[in-house]
């Protein structure tokens, strides 16, 4: 191989290196979705749900089994005939001491029970899930807060840097101002406790990031670096318009199966169930009769069973199949009315924000020229040196309003997102 080509591999090996490095030193908000998700500890009853599901399913499927029953009865029986030829000797009816009795039942058809029955299992397994999934999809909330919470932080510690440093380049010409006469003392000592206030307030900034991150790190099980990135995520597509799909409303239409399995198991109980019959009675020592004597009887053939009792029910069970139905459906709408008023709500911030963020552009575009006319004004002796500082932090104070409100319109976007389960 030539040294250039190991040349070539070794550099793209470094570079994958560094790519991964860069990979895992950012975080997203779908990712800490993801491992919050992973690492909640109520996950793991997902696979405790479908193992229960399983095994009731494996029990209802025997039914179709065969099921066979034995009985011994072991003891003195008198009263049991004997008949013998004339002048044979005959034998105690007392002698018999053991009597077995087999039983064998085999199911054809038991009106549809066993479906009926795997119904209920299927719809109360989906809804222990939805419950699951209601219970889980609150996280998203949480998450989201935390999130969005170190990104607001994030931007203002960065507009408090960018402040910091406009400030000691001010400091640096207004002490060659000082040397030059040119400047007073006073000047320079107001700038450096406008430098000390924005160092107080990112000190403050920093101590709250570290609490979001610590939180946020124990909900993704995992550390966060000081130096990660957190991405600012990108809406890809337009809220509106959008369907619900809360898991709330899978849970509704599971609670509808339920009420509907039921229905049926009811109605399975108003047919006769058919089956084969095999029973046998084993005597010990056996019936004499005549010169042989009968130790066993065996009995076959097909089995009819039905009761009437479930149809005296049938009529309320109905009844209140209808309400359980009408219950559920008056959930559903409650809970599509509580939802589309958040939805109003929130896109009626949305519209406020978005309103206020372009206020927000036209603010500091007028503050950044007041400044700047100042700073003009200051050189020349017409303004005071508070006055040029009063300025600087009228125009700050406005870059912190406009990225707040970004960020606060990029959070309820994801918000109206969540209320409507998309």
């Amino acid at each position: 191989m030539k040294v250039r080509q190991i040349k070539n591999i070794v550099l793209a090996a470094l570079f994958l290196i560094m790519g991964q490095n860069i990979v895992m030193a950012q975080l997203s908000l779908d990712s800490c979705h993801f491992k919050a998700l992973a690492n909640y500890p109520l996950i793991q009853q997902y696979g405790l749900i479908e193992q229960s599901r399983e095994i009731s399913l494996s029990n209802a499927n025997k039914a179709y089994l065969p099921q066979f029953d034995i009985t011994l009865i072991g003891g003195i029986v008198d009263g049991m005939p004997s008949l013998s030829q004339p002048g044979a000797s005959s034998s105690s009816s007392a002698q018999a001491n053991l009597i077995t009795i087999g039983q064998i039942n085999q199911v054809i058809w038991d009106g549809g029970m066993t479906k009926a029955s795997k119904g209920i299992i299927e719809a109360n397994s989906q809804i222990e899930r939805a419950d699951m999934d209601v219970n889980l999809y609150q996280l998203r909330d949480r998450v989201n807060n935390l999130y969005f919470g170190v990104l607001l932080i994030e931007e203002q510690i960065s507009q408090l840097n960018l402040h910091k440093e406009t400030l000691h380049r001010n400091q640096k010409l207004i002490q060659e101002a000082i040397d030059n006469g040119t400047a007073y003392k006073s000047d320079a000592d107001e700038l450096k406790v406008e430098i000390i206030n924005v160092e107080q307030k990112r000190s403050e900034l920093v101590y709250n990031k570290m609490a979001y991150v610590k939180i946020l790190s124990a909900m993704i099980g995992e550390d966060i670096n000081d130096n990660e990135l957190f991405i600012r995520p990108v809406v890809a597509t337009s809220i509106y318009g959008l369907n619900n799909n809360r898991p709330e409303l899978a849970k509704f239409n599971n609670q509808r199966s339920l009420v509907e399995a039921s229905a049926q198991l009811n109605k399975a109980m108003l047919f006769p169930k058919f089956g084969v019959l095999a029973f046998g009675t084993f005597l010990t020592p056996g019936i004499e009769f005549g010169t042989s004597d009968i130790t066993n009887i065996v009995v076959a053939g097909v089995s009819v069973s039905w009761s009437l009792s479930p149809l005296y029910k049938n009529g309320n069970n109905k009844k209140l199949t209808n309400i359980n139905l009408s219950r559920i459906q008056n959930q559903k709408e409650t809970f599509l009315f509580n939802t589309n008023l958040e939805l109003t709500q929130t896109d009626i911030e949305l519209k406020r924000l978005h309103n206020s963020i372009e206020q927000d552009k036209e603010i500091l575009k007028l503050k950044t020229s007041i400044k700047d006319s100042y700073s003009v004004k200051y050189e020349n002796g017409i303004a005071t040196m508070s006055q040029f500082l009063d300025r600087m932090v009228d125009e700050n104070l406005a870059k912190q309003m406009m990225i707040m409100h970004e960020i606060q319109y990029l959070m309820k976007t994801y918000q109206y997102l969540n209320q409507s389960g998309n």
